[in-house]
């Protein structure tokens, strides 16, 4: 049945079908793949709901339960039908599911280890329109993988590069398109029919760059037992793609809190080490100032507060030494604060060691001027929950933050401190490259998948403004790396062909 001029556009654009498609057939030099998809899309209308009928009836109405489970990799769990993955997870469903006869409650025994498309096809394939069968054919040898975005013409296609395999696909995507760019991965299912290309099955949200490694790492597993890999290859390590595809999943929407560690390499532990000051402030200052390096007097004190009579009575400034363990491109490395305030001093420090530290160089350089009271300890996990009950960073945390990101002094500086991270990066070895550094890892073709992969990452972070990284930083990193120029603005494709 044919949408009327006030129904949602079969396309999935959100739009009035009078504002989209149809209008869009009014267009007399349209492409032949275009009027091909404008075909599909109208005699595909409401086949989800035709199928899910088709099962029902053939396979039973716990079939689709049962499909659930094995998509999920979860027993006994209720098909959700407003599940985020309901366009990935019905195509897998229709075209490449089977039930397997010890698992499923399947009666008709004909039907164990049979894809209900192509039951489906067995059925009723004489009675559908030539172009529908052929597309649905077309689905039962197409497997679910992994893409990367080559370049993306938002609201009409994307040019899509199969990671396991290497084809290159111009595929017309009216709605996926609209929220990729270059250097995206996707998970799905491509259909072709008549030099047009289509995105059957789609996971439903860009899946970032630097996520490429794992399925890079699984194409090799799968390039090691066969020798070339090819769709029938994909569709039988077909649960191995999915198992994959959920790890992902489950890394990006239910992150883990990391081994947290400061620039030191040790593990992140805030303590707030309270001590009583018998030493008067100016002196206590005098005693510990070394602490601050190069830092001069009379900028520390620029926001010390005195008593009527001109006495110092309190002043914060930091601790910090030369150079940085893990960043040889730092000049010097903060290691925590110290406030003198009256009769007190706290010093603020994020691990155990710095903390056992900073209270040796504190009691060494006052002796009998100060006495050790207390210690409070946090660990990250509660800062994080506490600043997630508070609604993320706090209202005036948040535009103190934003404020002093805009300053162009402030922006300068970030700019000039991450093109110093990136010029050292090169040579830093890095556990997701098998504790390679990036110039060794180009040396071979799936390093150097990775390597541009983080690289295409590491530009998008440096468009940001809060870490603005000047667009010749990157320039230059790709050309030591020997990668191709970036493609992070998106370039129109014809849609004529697979």
């Amino acid at each position: 049945m044919k949408p009327g001029r006030n129904d949602p556009c079969p396309c999935g654009s959100g739009k009035k079908h009078k504002h989209c498609c149809l209008t869009a057939g009014a267009v007399p030099a349209a492409a032949p793949a275009d009027l091909t998809w404008r075909r599909l899309r109208g005699s595909l209308d409401g086949f989800a709901t035709e199928m899910l009928r088709f099962t029902a009836e053939a396979y039973g109405p716990l079939a689709v339960h049962e499909a659930w489970n094995v998509f999920t990799g979860l027993d006994d769990l209720e098909f959700d039908p407003n599940t985020p993955l309901i366009q990935l997870f019905l195509p897998w469903f229709f075209h490449c599911w089977a039930p397997d006869p010890l698992d499923t409650k399947v009666v008709n025994k004909s039907l164990h280890d049979v894809i209900p498309t192509k039951a489906y096809l067995a059925t009723k394939g004489r009675r559908l329109e030539p172009l529908v069968r052929r597309y649905l054919e077309s689905l039962l040898t197409a497997p679910l993988t992994f893409f990367e975005v080559l370049a993306c013409d938002p609201g009409t296609g994307m040019t899509l590069r199969d990671v396991m395999t290497q084809e290159e696909h111009a595929v017309t995507e009216r709605a996926a398109s609209r929220g990729m760019e270059p250097g995206d991965l996707l998970f799905g299912q491509l259909a072709s029919v008549d030099r047009l290309t289509m995105l059957e099955a789609c996971n439903g949200f860009a899946i970032p760059p630097m996520e490429k490694a794992p399925i890079i790492e699984l194409r090799a597993q799968i390039a090691s037992a066969h020798p070339a890999i090819t769709h029938q290859v994909l569709r039988d390590w077909g649960f191995e793609l999915l198992d994959l595809f959920h790890e992902i999943a489950d890394r990006l929407y239910n992150p883990r809190l990391p081994r947290l560690q400061n620039t030191d390499g040790e593990p992140l532990l805030l303590h707030k080490l309270v001590f009583d000051l018998k030493a008067p402030p100016q002196a206590a200052f005098d005693a510990l100032k070394h602490l601050a390096l190069d830092e001069l007097d009379e900028d520390i004190l620029e926001d010390a507060t005195r008593d009527s009579a001109g006495k110092l009575t309190g002043v914060r400034f930091t601790w910090k030494k030369h150079g940085n363990k893990k960043h040889a491109e730092w000049n010097n490395t903060v290691l925590g604060s110290i406030e003198i305030d009256g009769t007190r001093l706290v010093a603020e420090v994020n691990s155990k060691a710095r903390a056992d530290a900073i209270r040796n160089k504190i009691e060494t350089a006052l002796g009998e001027g100060i006495r050790y009271l207390a210690s409070e300890i946090q660990s990250p996990e509660k800062m994080l929950a506490e600043m997630r009950a508070a609604g993320g960073r706090g209202g005036a945390a948040s535009e103190e933050h934003d404020r002093l990101v805009e300053r162009p002094e402030v922006r300068d500086k970030i700019s000039e401190m991450m093109a110093a991270h990136w010029e050292h990066w090169v040579n830093q070895p890095l556990p997701i490259l098998g504790n390679r550094t990036p110039t060794e890892a180009v040396r071979d073709p799936d390093g150097r998948e990775i390597v541009e992969s983080l690289v295409i990452q590491a530009e998008r972070l440096g468009r940001s403004p809060n870490v603005p990284t000047d667009e010749y930083v990157f320039r230059r990193l790709r050309k030591r790396l020997g990668l191709a120029a970036s493609r992070h603005q998106s370039k129109k494709v014809l849609y004529t062909s697979s």
